[in-house]
């Protein structure tokens, strides 16, 4: 058999060759579509994992003052603390309550942001130490050194302890019940 035979049998009897360009094209392209959903629905933001439920209806601050409204101390059940209700939310708003512990004392808040969305946070404003607040339109303001902050993002806009909003906890819903463990709870420690 001549070189020219063999060099054309072996042209069939060889599987093919095939390049690796349009498979490296098509990884590319889909990591750049998947990087994309992430940004665009839902790996975005921080605040997707505080506020995750809701009261079912937008709420109006604009040219609006709200205190703090005190309700019971709150103590732990099972491992979960209870911090409020969404009926109470739907009510009152802005919440202030106490966690309370062998040995531990920790002031809380909950509040219903602009677009319904409920925040629960430990309520100290730690450089001044003040545990009070008030909603000033747009903004949580602290009621001792007026520093105010972004109702939706918490973002400091100004004041000497604008770096340090209330610390937003994660929760869960349990019903009508928003929860807190007991554990998140107990091992908060001042950042400052």
């Amino acid at each position: 058999m001549s070189n020219k035979q063999r060099a054309k049998k072996e042209k069939f009897t060889q599987p093919e060759k095939k390049s690796k360009g349009p498979l490296i094209g098509g990884v590319i392209a889909l990591g750049i579509a998947i990087l994309a959903g992430v940004f665009f629905w839902g790996g975005g933001g921080d605040a997707d994992k505080y506020a995750i439920a809701t009261i079912g209806e937008t709420v109006s601050y604009e040219n609006s003052v709200i205190p703090q409204v005190k309700v019971d101390p709150v103590t732990a059940e099972n491992g979960k603390v209870v911090v409020t209700t969404l009926s109470e939310l739907k009510e009152k708003k802005f919440i202030y309550t106490q966690y309370r512990a062998p040995g531990k004392i920790l002031p809380l808040t909950a509040l219903v942001q602009p677009d319904g969305g409920v925040v629960v946070a430990v309520s100290v404003c730690e450089p001044c130490n003040s545990d009070s607040f008030r909603v000033d339109g747009k903004y949580l303001a602290c009621n001792a050194c007026n520093s105010i902050w972004d109702i939706k993002t918490f973002k400091g806009i100004s004041g000497g302890c604008e770096d340090f909003p209330p610390d937003r906890l994660i929760y869960t819903q349990n019903g009508d019940n928003i929860e807190v463990d007991e554990a998140i709870l107990n091992a908060w420690q001042p950042r400052v």
